[in-house]
């Protein structure tokens, strides 16, 4: 064999090889390829492109792209390859939704180059897609949950201001719209100095906060302060914090929630003040606002108990007290008449007792005087100073009515047993006062 022919057999034995070569990167190759003709029919197709689109390679060979093409990126991929053929670009790129055999819709990543014959005429094209649908995916997810996301905080807003800042507060990553419901004042403070929102606080709680944010933050907090708008509102915030590491343990940010509490707060307020008051009028006699029967005999068996542990070291008297012919005034001169005169000698009893003693209503026109570390005839002085002027009660009519009244006393003694003994041993001597006075 001539040293020619020899050339001729090595040259074809390499073109034959080249063309397995070809053919075995075109079928094995982990991404679709495919040839399609210049008028879009596929001319041939690898394992991949059959196996992302689901078709078999004799089914594909039987369609165009725009088969496989979805609706909405049709007219752009036809634009493309309208331009590839007038010569504007050797190729194009584009991420596109393609119809899969199932009716389901896939996407991938479509890079599609044009070759040419030696005349420069179309010859076809050669189309690389890339199944990119699980990336597709896990980007729409995120998306969606980001929006999600977004539009919960959002829905916060009326009352909770949420910002992403700095480690140390130099720079502000996100806030919504809280901070300018709550705040009063536009966010663009923040983005230049996400420290100022420190300023609007109430001057009283400041120091606390500037102190704790001048450290720096490696783990959740919580606190209360308030803030001052410009318009004058005092507002109570209860803020929050969790801070953000990257993988290797570093903080990378701040994520905080300013609460407005403010409604909460005077609903607390609202509720304390009026289980205030009902403890008030748990205690108190509504007609004349001194102590009421429970509140008595509860004051009455305190001191009972304390002059049980002193001994004889000190005591105390018990005075009872009953308003001479108190039917006859309310039946003669009308119950707002009567009403009055319990005023009016409840105010004479205060105004005439000591700090320390304590005067209620026992019932009706009855009346207890507790005169502590008070003898009995040291509490008649007292008594004797809350009658020196007559009690006059002036009737619907205008008449004059002195009111009466019979007193009975009771100085503590260790043969007491318990609270009742005293009063009724008190009320004993107030009747026998009142039996005298008839006889």
């Amino acid at each position: 064999m001539d040293v020619y022919s020899r050339f001729r057999m090595e040259e074809s034995m390499a073109s034959e090889t080249t063309a397995n070569v070809f053919e075995s990167t075109f079928e094995q190759c982990g991404i679709g390829l495919a040839h399609v003709s210049p008028e879009g029919g596929f001319i041939r197709v690898n394992a991949a492109l059959s196996s992302f689109l689901g078709y078999s390679k004799e089914e594909l060979v039987k369609l165009d792209f725009q088969d496989i093409t979805h609706p909405d990126y049709l007219d752009k991929d036809l634009q493309h390859v309208a331009e590839l053929l007038d010569g504007f670009y050797d190729s194009y790129q584009m991420e596109k939704l393609y119809v899969h055999k199932s009716g389901r819709m896939v996407w991938g990543n479509l890079t599609v180059t044009l070759v040419r014959n030696d005349d420069d005429t179309p010859a076809y094209f050669i189309s690389v897609v890339e199944d990119i649908d699980e990336k597709k995916r896990i980007e729409q997810d995120y998306f969606e949950s980001q929006e999600t996301l977004r539009s919960i905080i959002s829905s916060l807003s009326d009352r909770m201001a949420v910002s992403v800042v700095s480690p140390d507060l130099t720079s502000l990553i996100y806030i919504n719209e809280g901070y300018q419901r709550i705040w009063g004042r536009s966010a663009k403070e923040l983005y230049d100095n996400p420290r100022s929102f420190i300023g609007h606080i109430h001057v009283a709680d400041r120091p606390r906060v500037m102190d704790f944010y001048r450290h720096t933050i490696t783990s959740p907090w919580s606190f209360e302060y308030r803030i001052m708008r410009d318009d004058g509102e005092l507002r109570y915030i209860r803020e929050r914090g969790e801070v953000i590491r990257n993988p290797a343990g570093e903080v990378i940010s701040l994520v905080i929630t300013a609460d407005d509490i403010t409604h909460d707060k005077q609903m607390h307020e609202a509720l304390k003040s009026a289980n205030d008051r009902l403890n008030v009028l748990s205690r108190t006699d509504g007609l004349t606002g001194i102590n009421n029967r429970r509140e008595c005999l509860y004051a009455l068996d305190a001191e009972f108990k304390r002059l049980q542990r002193i001994g004889e070291r000190t005591t105390s008297t018990l005075a009872f007290l009953d308003l001479d012919k108190f039917k006859q005034v309310n039946d003669q001169y009308g119950h707002q008449t009567g009403d009055k005169a319990l005023q009016v000698i409840t105010e004479r009893i205060k105004s005439t007792m000591r700090a320390n003693d304590l005067v209620g209503r026992y019932g009706g026109d009855e009346f207890l005087l507790l005169l502590k570390d008070t003898r009995d005839y040291e509490a008649q002085h007292l008594i004797d100073r809350i009658f020196t002027e007559p009690l006059i009660v002036r009737g619907e009519c205008g008449e004059e009515i002195l009111i009466q009244c019979s007193i009975g006393m009771s100085q503590w003694h260790q043969e007491l047993e318990n609270v009742q003994q005293w009063i009724d041993e008190a009320d004993r001597q107030m009747y026998h006062v009142k039996g005298n006075k008839a006889s």
